[in-house]
């Protein structure tokens, strides 16, 4: 029989981490993942975290990213798995209200984070996305949005003025 050795600690044990997100916040979170995720495994390196969050609009400074990934990979396998991943997404999404929410959702098609996206986008986004709305709905909420003169949507301002009536 081989001699173990006691001095040496067990390694450490992975633990699965939970949330307090909402069926919407996990379809949406899950669908950004697979983006990573191309076997469907639930499990991709953790090289890929800061783009995974990038892919939902979040860009934490460099050590905020460090704690994550110290926190997440205590067994140094270099996995990231959905449900760390669930669990890093509910730690930022605290304290956010639903105006934020939709503001972040937007800022995900705002490519080069100039606070606005181009009308034709918009009017994509809200066609194919949330509850199906018939043209006149589309257009109304358009002409709600007040594109500014280059066609362009202030969308912090659009989500702003949504969130008051």
């Amino acid at each position: 029989m081989d001699d173990f050795d006691f001095s040496t600690p067990p390694p450490e044990v992975r633990v699965i981490h939970t949330h307090n997100l909402n069926d919407e916040q996990v379809k949406d979170l899950e669908e950004a993942f697979a983006l990573f995720d191309n076997e469907d495994t639930k499990v991709i390196s953790i090289k890929y975290l800061k783009d995974c969050l990038r892919a939902v609009a979040h860009n934490p400074p460099e050590n905020e990213l460090q704690d994550y990934i110290t926190e997440i990979d205590t067994d140094n396998s270099g996995e990231l798995y959905l449900s760390d991943f669930l669990y890093i997404m509910s730690k930022r999404y605290e304290g956010m209200t639903p105006e934020d929410e939709v503001i972040l959702a937007f800022k995900v098609f705002d490519k080069e984070d100039k606070g606005f996206i181009p009308e034709t986008e918009f009017r994509q986004i809200i066609t194919n996305m949330g509850e199906p709305m018939d043209e006149d709905e589309i257009e109304e909420l358009i002409r709600d949005a007040d594109a500014n003169t280059e066609m362009n949507i202030e969308y912090v301002k659009f989500v702003q003025r949504m969130m008051e009536t």
